[in-house]
C-alpha cells in the first residue's frame, strides 16, 4: 500500500509520453507528482533506452526488464513490464542470461561475462543497451520499492512467478576494466560533457564509456542536473552521502570512490568518507542524516537483507517532508542505476580507490550478504503467529509478546542500566512491532528483527540522555594489562549477590557498541549468527566486539578474581 500523498501541482508533461510507452500513466509516476521534475527526467531515460531502437528490440529489452523484476522480487513491476511480456522469458537468451546475472550478481560480473556476450553475436552497443536496461529495470524496482504504489486498475495482479535461478558466480572479477573499447573521445565538447566537467571537474569514465550512445548521456546527464545537483530539497551533500551508502551496500569500488572525491570536493574529509562506507551509523554525521542512510540503504540491491522495508514514516518523524523523502527514493535508485551501469561496462576507477571491494565483503553485514540471495531462511518459530498477526489477528500479537518481553525487557535493562526506561522502551518497541509488523518480511527470525528495534530504541535513549557520548568510540587503543591467571574457583572469593552486582556494574562501564554485543551473545544467549543480524554486522565483526568486550570486563573484574601471590614471610 502507496505511504505518499499524491497530490500535484498539475498534470506532468510527461504524462502522454509514459501513457505512449505503458498503455497506463502507471501509479509509479504518480506517486512523484510532488517533485514532477523527477517524473520528466526518468521519462526522458524511459525514452532513450526503450523507445529509441538501436541495436536491440523493444521486445528484447522488455523481456530484460520483466526478467530483472522476477529477480528482484517487484510485484509492481511484474505486473507493469508484463504488459509488453505477458509469459515468462526465454531463457536460453544469452543477452537474457546475462541481464539476470547482471542484475542478481552485479559486482561479480566480469570481463568474461562480457566476451561470452560477445561471442554469442552482440556487438559492443548492443551490449551497452543490455547493460542500461538492466540498470533502468532496477531504477525502476526501487522507486516501487521505496514508493509502494497501489496496482494500476488497467494491470493484471501478478501470478505467482516462478523464482528465476541465476546461477552464482564462483569468483570474483580479477582484472578491471574496461569491457567494452567503444570510442572514449565522440562526446568530449557535447553538452553533456560540458555539465560533468562543470560538475566534477573531469568527465567521469563511467560517462566516457557511454559517448557512442548521446541520447542514453544526455538522458542521464539530465537526471543528474534535475534530481542530484540542485539544493532545494535535500542539499547535495545529503544526496551524494546517499549514493555512497547505497554503492557501499552494492560493493560498487567505482562509485564509491567518485562519490568520496565529490564529498571531499564539497567539503567532507575522505575520514568521514571512508566510515560511511564502512558503516554510517558509526560516522559523525547528524542522528537525522545517519537515519536517511539507514532507510536508503535498504533499498540498495538486491533488498530485503535485513528483513525491513523502506519505511518513510521514520524520516516523517525526523523532520523530512514529502519532497524529501521522494527525492531519497529517487536518488537511491539512481545510486542502483549507476552501480549497475558502471558494472556491466566495467569502468575504471578515475582516482586510486581508498576502498576496495573484494569477494570477502559479501559476507561482511546482512546489508552486503544480500547479494546472496539464495541462502535458505532461518527456521522461525514465531513464523506461523506472525504470518496470523499480519492477515488481520491482532489478538495474537499479545502472544509474540508474552514469548519475548523478558528477553527484549532484559537487552534494554542491560543496555539502559535502568529498569523504569526499561520498562518504557520495552512498550515503545513492542508497539512499534506491532505498528510494522507489515515490512517484517522473514528474511530473519521475528525475534531477531524485535531485538534489532530494542538496540535502536536503546540507543535512542542513550543518546538523548547522553548527548555528549558518542556511542561510536571505538576503543582501538584498548589493550589489556591484567594477565595474571584467575582463581580456579573464583565463587570462593566472592559470595554470588556480589558478583552478580560486581558483574552488572562492569557491564553497565562498557561502552556501549561493546555492552551490547556481550549482553546479547552471554547475557540473552543468542547466537553469534543472531547476535549479528540484530546489531546489522558481519559475523566477524561481531565475533571482534564480543572479543573486546570480554576483554575489556575481565580487565574491570580482574582485581576481584586474581588468586593473591604467595609471598615468603
Amino acid at each position: 500500500m502507496s505511504q505518499f500523498a499524491t497530490t500535484s501541482n498539475g498534470p506532468s508533461r510527461s504524462y502522454p509520453q509514459l501513457i505512449a510507452v505503458y498503455g497506463v500513466l502507471p501509479n509509479l509516476f504518480r506517486e512523484q507528482s510532488v517533485l514532477p521534475r523527477a517524473i520528466e527526467a526518468e521519462q526522458r531515460l524511459i525514452d532513450a533506452i526503450l523507445v529509441q531502437r538501436r541495436r536491440l528490440s523493444r521486445n528484447q529489452k522488455d523481456t530484460i526488464l520483466n526478467g530483472v523484476a522476477m529477480v528482484r522480487g517487484s510485484d509492481y513491476c511484474r505486473a507493469l513490464f508484463a504488459q509488453a511480456v505477458p509469459v515468462l522469458p526465454d531463457r536460453n537468451s544469452a543477452v537474457f542470461d546475462f541481464s539476470l546475472r547482471l542484475a542478481k550478481h552485479g559486482p561479480r560480473v566480469s570481463g568474461r561475462d562480457v566476451e561470452a556476450l560477445k561471442s554469442s553475436g552482440f556487438d559492443e552497443q548492443a551490449i551497452l543497451e543490455a547493460v542500461a536496461t538492466t540498470s533502468l529495470g532496477l531504477m525502476l524496482c526501487t522507486l516501487a520499492d521505496g514508493f509502494r504504489p497501489h496496482l494500476d486498475p488497467e494491470l493484471a495482479s501478478p501470478a505467482p512467478g516462478e523464482v528465476l535461478s541465476v546461477p552464482e558466480p564462483t569468483d570474483w572479477p580479477k582484472a578491471s576494466g574496461p569491457y567494452l573499447s567503444l570510442a572514449l573521445d565522440s562526446c568530449a565538447d557535447s553538452p553533456a560533457s560540458v555539465v560533468l566537467r562543470e560538475q566534477y571537474g573531469f568527465l567521469p569514465n563511467l560517462y566516457r564509456l557511454q559517448s557512442v550512445a548521446p541520447e542514453l548521456l544526455d538522458a542521464e546527464v539530465g537526471l543528474l542536473e534535475t534530481i542530484l545537483f540542485p539544493e532545494d530539497g535535500l542539499s547535495r551533500v545529503q544526496k551524494e552521502c546517499i549514493l555512497l551508502a547505497i554503492s557501499s551496500a552494492n560493493l560498487n569500488t567505482y562509485c564509491a570512490t567518485l562519490h568520496s572525491q565529490v564529498l571531499n570536493i564539497l567539503g567532507i574529509p575522505l575520514e568521514e568518507c571512508d566510515q560511511i562506507v564502512e558503516d554510517h551509523r558509526q560516522s559523525g554525521l547528524a542522528e537525522k542524516d545517519r537515519t536517511l542512510l539507514d532507510e536508503c540503504r535498504k533499498l540498495a540491491t538486491p533488498s530485503g537483507g535485513s528483513g525491513q522495508r523502506f519505511d518513510p514514516e521514520r524520516l516523517r518523524t525526523h523532520g523530512f517532508t514529502e519532497q524529501h523523502i521522494v527525492e531519497a527514493v529517487v536518488v537511491a535508485g539512481l545510486g542502483n542505476f549507476l552501480n549497475t551501469l558502471q558494472a556491466g561496462v566495467g569502468a575504471a576507477p578515475d582516482f586510486p580507490p581508498r576502498r576496495v571491494f573484494g569477494p570477502k565483503d559479501l559476507y561482511l553485514s546482512s546489508d552486503k550478504a544480500r547479494l546472496i540471495s539464495d541462502a535458505t531462511l532461518p527456521d522461525d518459530p514465531d513464523f506461523v503467529l506472525v504470518a496470523r498477526v499480519r492477515d488481520g489477528d491482532i489478538d495474537v500479537f499479545e502472544e509474540l509478546v508474552r514469548r519475548h518481553s523478558r528477553r527484549i525487557f532484559g537487552t534494554l535493562a542491560g543496555l539502559l542500566g535502568n529498569i523504569d526506561d526499561a520498562h518504557d522502551a520495552t512498550q515503545e518497541v513492542f508497539l512499534k512491532a506491532f505498528e510494522n509488523i507489515g515490512n517484517f518480511q522473514g528474511r530473519s527470525k521475528f525475534s531477531t528483527w524485535l531485538t534489532s528495534i530494542a538496540i535502536h530504541a536503546g540507543t535512542d535513549i542513550l543518546r538523548q540522555r547522553k548527548p555528549a557520548e558518542s556511542l561510536d568510540e571505538d576503543d582501538e587503543g584498548f589493550r589489556p594489562r591484567q594477565v595474571q591467571k584467575w582463581a580456579d574457583d573464583p565463587e570462593q572469593l566472592l559470595a554470588a549477590s556480589q558478583r552478580s552486582e560486581l558483574v552488572r556494574g562492569a557491564v553497565l562501564r562498557l561502552p556501549e557498541k561493546y555492552r551490547i554485543a556481550v549482553l546479547l551473545r552471554d547475557i540473552n544467549q543468542l547466537s553469534t549468527e543472531e547476535a549479528a543480524a540484530a546489531l546489522d554486522l558481519s559475523i566477524p565483526a561481531l565475533k571482534a566486539r564480543v572479543l573486546r568486550g570480554r576483554l575489556m570486563l575481565r580487565e574491570s573484574l580482574a582485581p576481584h578474581f586474581i588468586r593473591p601471590e604467595k609471598t615468603d614471610a
